[in-house]
């Protein structure tokens, strides 16, 4: 069992690495791209496809992954990516390569089903030290991503961003196929509504692209309200079907239950904030010396000022589950939360060394770490066995769209105050940057608030594999 155990926990760590290095292996290229393709916005998409597609159908698939086995969908996902990889390596046709990062948008609904995975086929005892191992396989697919994004874009061809992509995608594809069980599904009692479960896609998709358009259009384009109002009626329209419906397809209700609506307002807040975090520092790393800020560094150096932290954040996710199990859920939060806006404020001093910026980072990340797994531990104890999936998915979904908000606020901060390069180039200037340290330490704070809501959950197992809140 241990063999198997350990196998099995390998398997998921890998595959979230995979999905996790699509992600974020263009950030630390965006120069590059924007010289490839001609200006930021289109190559800003190549980001912003990936994240559109991931947010849409990840409570889709975790729901698919819950009625027909969890495996069998994070082979597919996985296998889309890929292609979609080797599509974006052979072409320098700006279009091929966006329908390509679309595909890869397909890998982050893999993360939904791993923890569903952890969760049928581990020892409950292991259960939570299990989840937060895959919130550490997160932070290691960022550091990957970020660190070889940089060593690739500034010492070879951009493409080779992809050809490892989709190497790695085939590895953990492997993986999975050898190594996790094959489990059936619950099958829900009533007929499955597949127009319920298909309209949930393009309103998530509609709302995204509407928040999207921000920065390109500003928030009174009518553009942006049109999809964005789009997507509202289309969400509504869902919804309606979903409350009425006696076994929906995705349970709309489970935000009935505070615990899963808490944390589903905690991963926002997160979003909205320190997911933003090398938004903030990969440019600030690079902005010239001569702009009284920053540290006037390459795309590389970039890069490797993230590991440090994301190795230190390797024994966030394990602690967080053992800790979880003893205490709760509830003071980790508040921790990673305060320690976030700790890392935040620290910031606004403007640090003027490379070793100074790993040691905030360290603190920014090591706080997230431990708040992304206490989300979804407290997800797992509150939602039932054959909803799990189905309950990750709908929080990628917030995430998505607190991602979305959160990216334009944040640009919108730093573009806010710039000093002009020779050529006529906006660089952010200091007051941009403490604009945008300040949002994010005090949404962190806000957080750490919202945490006072959550209760206490007994570790008692239920019949169908929850647990009871008291």
């Amino acid at each position: 069992m241990r063999r198997n155990t350990t196998a099995i926990i390998t398997a998921l760590f890998i595959a979230e690495v995979a999905v996790v290095f699509e992600s974020s292996m263009l950030y630390t290229a965006l120069p590059t791209l924007i010289r490839q393709f001609g200006d930021p916005i289109s190559a800003g998409w190549l980001i912003t496809i990936h994240m559109l597609i991931g947010a849409a159908v990840s409570v889709v698939i975790g729901r698919l992954g819950d009625i027909y086995g969890r495996k069998p969908m994070i082979l597919a996902v996985l296998a889309v990516a890929m292609v979609g990889s080797v599509i974006s390596a052979v072409t320098t046709h700006f279009s091929i390569v966006l329908v390509g990062r679309a595909m890869q948008g397909f890998a982050v609904a893999a993360i939904p089903l791993t923890i569903g995975v952890i969760r049928e086929a581990l020892p409950a005892a292991r259960v939570p030290v299990a989840v937060g191992l895959m919130t550490t396989a997160t932070a290691t697919g960022g550091a990957v991503g970020l660190v070889l994004g940089g060593v690739i874009v500034d010492r070879f061809n951009w493409h080779w961003l992809f050809v490892f992509s989709s190497i790695l995608l085939g590895i953990s594809w492997l993986m999975v196929r050898l190594t996790l069980p094959a489990r059936p599904g619950i099958q829900p009692a009533e007929p499955v509504n597949w127009i319920e479960g298909v309209l949930l896609v393009p309103g998530i998709m509609a709302l995204l692209y509407g928040f999207s358009l921000s920065k390109s259009h500003g928030w009174s384009s009518p553009q942006l309200l049109g999809w964005i109002a789009i997507g509202v009626v289309v969400l509504a329209w869902w919804a309606r079907i979903s409350l009425r419906a006696k076994e929906p397809f995705v349970d709309l209700r489970l935000l009935g239950t505070r615990n899963v609506a808490v944390a589903n307002g905690l991963a926002a807040v997160l979003s909205l904030g320190t997911m933003q975090v090398m938004l903030v520092f990969a440019p600030y790393i690079q902005s010239p010396k001569w702009t009284m800020v920053g540290l006037g560094l390459t795309a590389t150096a970039a890069g490797l000022a993230k590991l440090p932290s994301n190795v230190v954040s390797l024994l966030a996710g394990p602690l967080t589950g053992y800790f979880s199990a003893r205490t709760g859920s509830r003071p980790l939060v508040m921790i990673g939360m305060l320690m976030t806006a700790l890392g935040w404020f620290a910031s606004m001093g403007m640090p003027n060394s490379l070793g100074e910026v790993i040691a905030l980072l360290c603190v920014i990340t090591f706080g997230s770490s431990v708040l992304n797994a206490a989300i979804y531990l407290v997800l797992v104890d509150s939602v039932p066995t054959q909803r799990t999936g189905e309950a990750i998915g709908m929080t990628s979904v917030f995430r998505g769209i607190a991602t979305a908000i959160g990216a334009q606020v944040v640009s919108i901060l730093l573009a806010s105050d710039t000093v002009i390069a020779p050529g006529g180039a906006r660089l952010t200037s200091a007051a941009g940057y403490h604009l945008g340290m300040a949002w994010i330490g005090g949404v962190s704070l806000l957080g750490a608030i919202l945490a006072l809501l959550l209760k206490p959950v007994a570790k008692a197992p239920q019949a169908d594999g929850a647990v009871s809140v008291t």
